[in-house]
């Protein structure tokens, strides 16, 4: 029996995050503000025990969330964010690989309009926005009451940990 030519290090832990800005005719998004949005994905994801893997944050217009939310979730219109979770995070060091958890695809021009109204400026509602899909991306959902109010709990902890506080339950 040959022994297998390869070797996996799997020593490297934490999460990355690669952010991607896809709108075509917009200003660049301030890197101090792609590197917080990627940071509170990261912490997200490490604070549920996520030791190792990564997550892209796909930053999109309207017009390409729609398209996204009406092939893929069955939706009519456009939203603020979509998660598409790829691999269980737990399975990287059984399967010798670090897993790409999944990917975020936010829509500045949404979080923009219902920031005012909704976790009260920018800032708060794309970071709001980056941690509520990171939790999506681990399975955490809120069509029930009980599993709204841990997911909730759960977005307040992280969105304290950057100076905002949750907007609360608005249904």
């Amino acid at each position: 029996m040959t022994e297998p030519s390869f070797s996996v290090d799997l020593s490297e832990t934490g999460v990355t995050v690669q952010f991607s800005d896809q709108r075509a005719s917009s200003p660049p998004i301030p890197s101090d503000l792609s590197d917080s949005l990627s940071t509170a994905v990261s912490q997200t994801l490490e604070g549920e025990g996520v030791v190792a893997g990564s997550v892209d944050v796909i930053v999109v217009d309207t017009e390409a969330i729609t398209t996204l939310n009406i092939e893929h979730m069955e939706g009519t219109g456009p939203t603020d964010v979509l998660s598409f979770p790829l691999d269980d995070p737990s399975e990287g060091d059984a399967f010798g690989f670090t897993p790409h958890v999944g990917d975020i695809v936010l829509c500045w021009d949404i979080a923009h309009e219902q920031a005012p109204d909704h976790a009260g400026s920018v800032d708060a509602e794309l970071h709001l926005l980056v941690i509520h899909s990171a939790l999506h991306l681990i399975g955490h959902d809120h069509a029930e009451d009980d599993e709204r109010v841990l997911m909730q709990s759960k977005e307040r902890h992280y969105l304290a940990s950057f100076g905002f506080e949750h907007p609360g339950d608005q249904l």
